[in-house]
């Protein structure tokens, strides 16, 4: 992932050029495309064009005084933004909530039949 220097950079360079083709630029051209509020320094620039040149974005032809040879190599598309939904919450259909209301007299009730079953089955069987 680029920082927001660099990201600027290679839409500079992408607005001016076409994949492949080389294009002259001036230093105060490519810092006229630095964010709002960003440092125009040399160093920065360079940090910028060193990170754009290894990740393969551009080639550099020349630089000398205050001109750079530059050719995007390949757009830089921005990863999507993860959107994060919230956790939905866990609640049981309303044919579920029907059934479970009547599971606990069913059990009472089968839990009835089999003991009185079980009386009467020892009753004759001891008699």
């Amino acid at each position: 992932m680029m920082d927001r220097i660099s990201n600027a950079v290679i839409d500079k360079i992408c607005s001016f050029a076409t994949v492949g083709r080389y294009v002259i630029f001036s230093e105060d051209e490519l810092y006229e495309a630095f964010p709002e509020g960003e440092k125009r320094d040399l160093s920065t620039l360079k940090n910028a064009l060193k990170t754009l040149l290894n990740a393969g974005y551009i080639d550099i032809k020349y630089s000398g005084g205050s001109l750079y040879c530059i050719a995007p190599i390949k757009k830089y598309e921005p990863e999507p933004e993860q959107i994060i939904l919230p956790e939905p919450e866990l609640r049981l259909p309303e044919k579920a909530k029907r059934e479970r209301k009547y599971l606990l007299p069913f059990l009472a009730a089968f839990s009835g039949g089999a003991l009185g079953s079980l009386l009467v089955s020892l009753t004759f069987a001891l008699i």
